[in-house]
């Protein structure tokens, strides 16, 4: 008995012991559960951090497509629509791994804004206000289906490649011709690629402006995007409102207006506007009629810039009316006058004074443009013009200029004159009127400018302008001789 009892007891300590044994394992594998457990919830955590955050972003993205699309009906289905547009699209994406259907041709990928088809004859608006003749060749949808026609849906375009240029460089990627955030479009507007002073002004319309304004909330954010953009704006003509008047002295005088923001109640904006429909219907409304203003003009950018940087503005705004605006403060301006693009294409200091702008003398002792106009502006600030004196630096200028023309065979006729304003007769420019086609008028007086530039040593300035473009011309010719006639 004594012997089967502790028998018994060992068996007890045993189970005891083998009890504990478990108990511990059990322990380290709560312990191991719990950590994993913990890491489980940190992971699904954060599953759920990322997760909330791409729903705001995809919700904040459809926000702003829906804005763009929203303005982009505005546009084309209001009663602003540019002349000659049913559609356009903001080149998003070029894709490498689209192969086109036919050897040589573009492939784009984009929102389509309006109705596009195939077969159209449409543009492509890219860099420095280049403008290039395609045709929509193929177009599929979302959904990889080839259409005939598309409306309001993200696209793949197909498209030739017309007249752009081919690299000059074998080396440069050839397959990708297309910018980002190039425009196509079936408005050709007025864009123009050349010295818009040796053309004079023409209506604005803008399409290729106007079409990424409507872009602007979903892109504003991207570098290229905005740089494209305000590329666009420098190579761009734009409408703004004035009242003409007479002063005292018997002078016509002009008036600009000027806007104020609710964000800046107390500084003053030029507005402008990408098409004159946009800048009739501001000048109907009540900010137009505040400033009693009775016409509307024409300007380049250079012209806005100078105007949009006196000594009553700080900027300008562009269709401040809508169907989206934005606003171009002065430190903007600073820059964008400082840019290539903009030295070539009005010349250095074009933006920093209005008369200069405006095809003037550039003399900063004008008087007030706001008060008196400018020289380019008939009838506002009155200009002496006579002929010029034979000096030897005329009799240079009248070599080189001859010399010129009789290589260039669209040139017709000649006439070198002095100008200078009638409050600083010294400050004297050369007026070289040109009888030439408008088809290369621009290119013909730029390469005469550079051509006559080692002959302005007195007079330091040359003008020039079109003979068809002078007010009265026969009459004008009757009174001044031609230096050359072909």
């Amino acid at each position: 008995m004594p012997l089967f009892g502790k028998k018994k007891k060992t068996d007890e300590q045993d189970n005891s012991s083998a009890e504990n044994k478990n108990s511990s394992v059990s322990d380290e594998m709560k312990i191991i559960l719990e950590a994993r457990e913990e890491e489980q919830q940190e992971r699904k955590a954060r599953a759920e951090e990322r997760q909330q955050v791409q729903e705001q972003v995809s919700k904040e993205m459809s926000k702003l497509e829906e804005q763009s699309l929203h303005a982009s009906k505005a546009l084309l289905e209001g009663m602003v629509k540019p002349s000659g547009m049913t559609f356009f699209v903001i080149v998003d994406e070029i894709p490498l791994s689209a192969v086109p259907e036919k050897e040589g041709n573009i492939v784009i990928r984009g929102n389509i804004r309006g109705t596009a088809k195939t077969g159209m004859d449409v543009y492509l608006y890219q860099g420095h206000g280049d403008r290039f003749s395609v045709r929509i060749e193929k177009i599929r949808n979302d959904n990889r289906e080839f259409v005939d026609e598309i409306t309001y849906e993200r696209a793949e375009i197909e498209i030739t490649r017309g007249d752009i240029p081919m690299p000059a460089d074998p080396d440069e990627n050839a397959s990708r011709p297309v910018k980002r955030f190039a425009v196509l479009t079936d408005s050709k507007g007025i864009e123009d690629t050349k010295d818009p002073s040796c053309k004079g002004l023409a209506a604005a319309g803008n399409p290729r402006t106007i079409a990424m304004l409507c872009e602007y909330g979903k892109f504003g954010d991207e570098p290229i995007y905005f740089g494209t953009l305000m590329d666009s704006v420098i190579t761009s003509e734009f409408m703004t409102l004035a009242k003409i008047g007479n002063s005292k002295n018997g002078k016509s005088h002009v008036a600009f207006m000027s806007i104020k923001t609710k964000k800046e109640p107390n500084v003053n904006y030029l507005p402008v506007f990408t098409d004159l429909k946009l800048a009739k219907m501001a000048q109907k409304s009540s900010f137009g009629k505040q400033s009693g203003s009775n016409q509307s003009f024409a300007l380049s950018f250079a012209q806005v810039a100078a105007l949009s940087r006196d000594n009553n503005n700080k900027g300008f705004i562009i269709n401040p009316g809508g169907p989206v605006s934005i606003t171009i403060p002065k430190p903007l301006i600073d820059n964008l006058v400082k840019t290539n693009t903009f030295t070539e294409r009005f010349g250095e200091g074009a933006g920093d004074n209005v008369s200069f702008a405006l095809g003037g003398s550039g003399n900063k002792a004008l008087d007030d443009f706001r008060a008196k106009g400018g020289p380019d502006l008939p009838g506002m600030q009155k200009v002496i013009i006579k002929n010029p004196t034979d000096t030897p630096e005329f009799t240079e200028l009248e070599k080189t200029v001859k010399t010129y023309c009789e290589a260039h065979k669209d040139i017709e006729k000649v006439m070198i004159l002095i100008s200078s304003p009638e409050n600083d007769p010294d400050d004297q420019t050369y007026l070289c009127v040109v009888d030439c086609p408008d088809s290369s008028i621009a290119e013909e007086c730029k390469a005469l400018a550079e051509a006559v530039k080692p002959c302005l040593k007195t007079v330091k300035k040359v003008q020039f302008i079109q003979f068809s473009k002078l007010p009265q011309k026969e009459d004008f010719a009757q009174k001044a001789t031609w230096l050359y006639m072909r």
